[in-house]
């Protein structure tokens, strides 16, 4: 249960551009409080007179440093903003969510912040007239900070000019989906234990909020379990769920009380976005919809759809190597079941759609018959080669209604690299 708070608040934390800014800020503000408070108690008037610092030097030094910051963190904003407008116009809004996770462009704003509040900071402990104070190192300090933040939004800049590349973007998705697929799915297929389905008397427990499954306790459902309980989850990770629908089927009836419905609720974390915190399948959801807008007669963009069949085939070979989720774990005289992706349904969401938007585009259907047949040289899932070799065998058919005969050699080729890998596995 703590491992599962303790995962939905650093998600919660880390997703948007409060959480590591502020933090920055804080600490290079504490950092000046911490400098003048050592400073006013042990004073170096040596140092002082070594560094060539006045009063008045100081001040406005100390104000160019905070008037230039806030012109910078103006900038690092409005560059931020329009990458995040060209981004979820070209490609897709889904991936907006990257962005502001993205460390670089939280660490520019802090840093730049930062350094405002620390220059103000350390700009009214300067005192002039009769009773002269000038903090030496913490003013040397001040023009140290904006050299060191105009360093970072040069970076940021060179960040975000790659980052809104639609490579740079299919990549960085495809790197975050790996590593849940690598949480996921099991490093080695063992034995796996078909669960029952529910039994008629199983009673529902509802949803108490509307949202997506973001993330299940699994720690917090064997707990319960091992009171006894068969507990089946109804809906599966990334699934929308209403209030008032059943989440939950559990047996024995008489066991569901009140605390009981509570601790269910307690361990399901419910959103009003999906999240790839363990959703393996919205990585390939959110590559697919940037084929499909690339495909799309208002972009037309095909380079893109094949770069993102390059990636998903990437990672249905990373998922095809695994194996199988455990979605059926048993507790003493009680069991947690929950719906888990497949390879198959990832062979589904990643092909359908591409291939249905793909008809009028004969390279992007190519490119798609290679990605099958990488995918079908690498697994030994029958169920999943009948379905590759299904898939491939509608862009045949799809090219084939659109394409002169002259234009189908390459097809051919690539047809029957499937089918021979296909029939390599006795499928």
């Amino acid at each position: 249960m703590q491992n599962f708070r303790w995962r939905r608040l650093s998600w919660d934390l880390t997703t948007g551009l409060l959480f590591l800014p502020g933090t920055i800020i804080g600490a290079l503000g504490a950092l000046a409080l911490f400098l003048v408070e050592v400073e006013q108690h042990f004073p170096l008037p040596g140092l002082a007179r070594l560094l060539g610092v006045e009063p008045g030097a100081a001040q406005v030094v100390l104000g160019t440093v905070a008037g230039s910051m806030i012109t910078v963190v103006t900038s690092v904003y409005s560059i931020l903003l329009v990458a995040l407008s060209l981004a979820s116009m070209q490609f897709s809004t889904r991936i907006v969510i990257g962005y502001l996770r993205d460390r670089v462009s939280q660490v520019a704003l802090g840093i730049c912040i930062g350094t405002f509040a620390y220059s103000l900071i350390v700009l009214r402990t300067v005192r002039t007239g009769d009773d002269v104070f000038v903090p030496p190192i913490a003013m040397s300090f001040a023009p140290v900070l904006a050299l060191s933040a105009l360093a970072v939004v040069v970076y940021f800049i060179h960040h975000v000019a790659l980052g809104i590349q639609a490579n740079h973007i299919v990549d960085r998705i495809a790197g975050e989906t790996e590593h849940v697929i690598d949480a996921v799915f099991p490093s080695t297929s063992g034995p796996r234990v078909a669960p029952s389905p529910p039994p008629a008397d199983a009673v529902a427990v509802t949803a108490d909020r509307s949202g997506y499954i973001q993330l299940v306790d699994m720690a917090g459902l064997s707990a319960l379990a091992g009171e006894g309980l068969t507990i089946h989850l109804t809906r599966a990770m990334g699934a929308f769920v209403a209030a008032g629908t059943p989440l939950f089927s559990v047996t024995p009836a008489s066991a569901v009380t009140p605390a009981i419905r509570e601790r269910l609720h307690d361990c399901i974390d419910l959103g009003p976005v999906r999240t790839m915190q363990d959703d393996a399948e919205y990585g390939f959801r959110q590559i697919v919809d940037i084929a499909l807008k690339a495909l799309s007669p208002a972009v037309n963009d095909p380079s893109t759809a094949a770069t993102c069949l390059d990636q998903l085939g990437r990672l249905l070979i990373r998922v095809a190597a695994r194996g199988a989720p455990v979605d059926h774990v048993v507790v003493g005289s009680g069991s947690v079941t929950v719906p888990m992706t497949s390879l198959l349904l990832l062979v589904d969401l990643a092909f359908e759609q591409i291939r249905q938007y793909s008809r009028s585009d004969l390279a992007v259907s190519l490119r798609l018959l290679r990605v099958i047949g990488d995918v079908a040289a690498v697994t030994g899932d029958t169920v999943v080669l009948a379905t590759l070799a299904a898939h491939a065998t509608r862009v045949e058919h799809t090219i084939r209604a659109g394409f002169a005969d002259e234009q189908l050699d390459e097809m051919e080729r690539r047809l029957g690299a499937v089918r021979a890998a296909v029939a390599a596995h006795g499928a």
